[in-house]
């Protein structure tokens, strides 16, 4: 019995291999000398010679930047996927200069071009983040949200939490604008260079703005704290 198993998995495994070593198809059907290759197209004609495969699969840090996209109507599972999108376009090399997403002529301009980009990208992953946060958080409590202290409470945790996550992105955003800065030509990339002067002048502050947002979710939850301590009777008892 022993021995018939054997037999068929040699069996198995040689007809296997075969088929393996089979997939890797001859495409050009036609020898040289075949009288069919002017009266037919071979297939082999179809197949590119270099396969153009970053045009269908990212690879480079635009790529990734390309793929990043904002929908009118949008969920958490939107943003998530827009950060964590982002968050691998920072991994990535940058494409060759002739490329570029503008043109690119200088070492100069290249170095400028990569920190606006950096600069851009963190800019993007800090909005995305307080735009999650901003579900979390409940704008006013009211005299009945004692009812729903408890939940209410968890939502303004991670509304605090994730602000406070963007804050390290800003922080990022602000160094590369300083850095993009030493260089004085300015690039053709709409308003992401309008963006970094408005940084680099204090006219944009996120961390004003967040810091801002922290105090108010703060203030709320003792808000919340101070009305579960008064609050003795559940208002859908009445």
């Amino acid at each position: 019995m022993n021995i018939v198993k054997r037999t068929l998995l040699i069996v198995l495994f040689t007809f296997t291999s075969f088929a393996l070593v089979s997939e890797d198809y001859q495409y050009d059907y036609f020898s040289g000398d075949d009288p069919d290759r002017q009266k037919y197209v071979p297939f082999s004609d179809y197949i590119p010679k270099v396969r153009k495969h970053y045009q269908t699969v990212p690879h480079y840090l635009e790529d990734y930047y390309l793929l990043y996209g904002m929908k009118q109507h949008y969920n958490e599972n939107s943003l998530r996927k827009n950060i964590a999108m982002l968050q691998t376009a920072m991994e990535c090399k940058f494409r060759h200069p002739i490329y570029a997403l503008c043109k690119i002529e200088t070492e100069d301009e290249y170095y400028k071009y990569r920190n606006l980009m950096f600069m851009h990208l963190n800019l993007l992953i800090m909005r995305n983040h307080m735009k999650i946060a901003v579900r979390y958080d409940k704008q006013t409590i009211r005299f009945y949200d004692a009812d729903y202290a408890e939940h209410l409470e968890k939502s303004l945790e991670i509304a605090e939490e994730l602000y406070r996550e963007a804050l390290p992105y800003w922080r990022e955003a602000q160094r590369y604008a300083r850095r993009a800065s030493e260089v004085k030509k300015t690039l053709d990339m709409g308003t992401v260079e309008s963006t970094r002067f408005s940084i680099i002048t204090g006219e944009l502050n996120y961390e004003r703005i967040i810091n801002g947002h922290i105090t108010k979710t703060q203030k709320k939850r003792q808000q919340l704290a101070e009305l579960t301590a008064d609050t003795g009777q559940s208002f859908d008892e009445f």
